[in-house]
């Protein structure tokens, strides 16, 4: 990771915006984090995916249902309800962050806001020159 953009937090985990310089041009360049406050975990999200992400959670919120998968996996322990998010099967490791129930519509936020600032970065990295010419 060569620069990270804070984007928001709930009471439970982060969201940042990542740029990855040895990457390919494009969405594979940008990708969110979404972690825990504590730093025990960590997944990443592709580039292009955040925006998706975002209506996917808020679905999930909107038919959560303990056991139910769609597309997400909504978990209930102990009267805790929460929503599974987990690295993707290329993922080395497999991980997975638990977003508490009463989380989701403000992580749906912040991942629209990852996206939008994405596609802003997107656009506007080829128009800043890395130098200026000499005659400057």
């Amino acid at each position: 990771m060569d620069e990270r953009y804070p984007i928001g937090e709930t009471v439970s985990v982060t969201v940042s915006v990542l740029r990855h310089e040895r990457r390919e041009q494009g969405y594979p360049m940008w990708s969110t984090a979404i972690g825990l406050r504590g730093g025990e975990a960590t997944i990443l999200v592709p580039g292009h995916y955040p925006g998706v992400l975002a209506q996917r959670v808020r679905d999930a919120c909107e038919h959560f249902a303990p056991g139910v998968r769609v597309d997400l996996t909504a978990l209930a322990r102990d009267g805790e309800e929460t929503l599974a998010l987990s690295s993707t099967a290329r993922s080395p490791v497999r991980v997975t962050v638990e977003v508490p129930r009463a989380e989701l519509v403000e992580l749906a936020l912040l991942l629209e806001q990852s996206q939008a600032l994405i596609e802003q970065l997107r656009q506007g990295l080829g128009l800043v020159p890395d130098s200026l010419p000499d005659a400057l």
